[in-house]
């Protein structure tokens, strides 16, 4: 709903993403449309990208269009089947409907998840079957570059006291649950996963992935390349 209204005109379109503890947070629309600029990370990542690529979560296509811009051959992909006229009528050549976690008509040099967007996965044991997955999407010889979060170095009260919560119900600290409300709208409550390096490197390694932290942050956000070697 949001990133359409945005598209019509209406330039302060916002949804707000609600956390099962209470926390929100507010999202402006505009972010998924500017291809102008992008926060260190993300430019990280864009250098790093070669070959054919897979940008995953792709929303309005900011990520794609400056890979467009680059000369990659970018493929375009997100869940929402209202994101795809989004991305044609903004000149992003190859916008695709459907979910990554089954998603595999064909594989890439290079898969592209940001803003957070191994999250997706949604739980550690998720997290497993994705990677396992991801072998019918990664070419041989080829990577997968995401970013996420080390909650563990959260210093905000209403994190820590989250972080806290999910050590004593027995759950991974990273481990959120949301649910996205627009112009009172409230949608469906999903899960979504902020693992630490650490983590995500033993998973990686017990299914066939080989894991390199490129950047880190002072507030736990990194990005990470994730090779294929089997």
């Amino acid at each position: 709903m949001a990133l359409t209204a945005y598209h019509s005109g209406q330039e302060d379109a916002s949804f707000t993403i609600v956390r099962d503890d209470g926390f929100e947070q507010t999202v402006r629309a505009k972010v998924f449309f500017d291809d102008t600029k992008f926060p260190a990370l993300e430019t990280c990542a864009l250098d790093l990208c070669r070959g054919q690529v897979l940008d995953v979560g792709a929303a309005a296509g900011r990520h794609s269009l400056e890979l467009h811009r680059r000369g990659l051959d970018v493929w375009s992909l997100d869940i929402l089947p209202e994101t795809q006229p989004i991305m044609s009528q903004r000149g992003v050549p190859h916008p695709l409907v459907g979910d990554i976690l089954s998603w595999a008509e064909r594989s890439f040099d290079t898969v592209l998840m940001l803003m957070n967007g191994i999250g997706m996965v949604g739980t550690p044991q998720r997290l497993d079957e994705f990677l396992r997955h991801a072998h019918r999407l990664v070419s041989p010889g080829g990577q997968l570059l995401c970013d996420s979060i080390d909650v563990s170095m959260t210093t905000a009260p209403i994190h820590v006291a989250h972080r806290t919560r999910n050590f004593e119900l027995g759950l991974y600290p990273g481990q959120q649950r949301f649910a996205a409300r627009c112009d009172g709208v409230t949608g469906e409550t999903f899960d979504w996963l902020h693992i630490d390096v650490a983590s995500l490197t033993r998973h990686c390694s017990a299914n066939g992935w080989d894991c390199q932290l490129i950047q880190q942050q002072a507030d736990g956000h990194y990005l990470a390349r994730i090779f294929r070697v089997t």
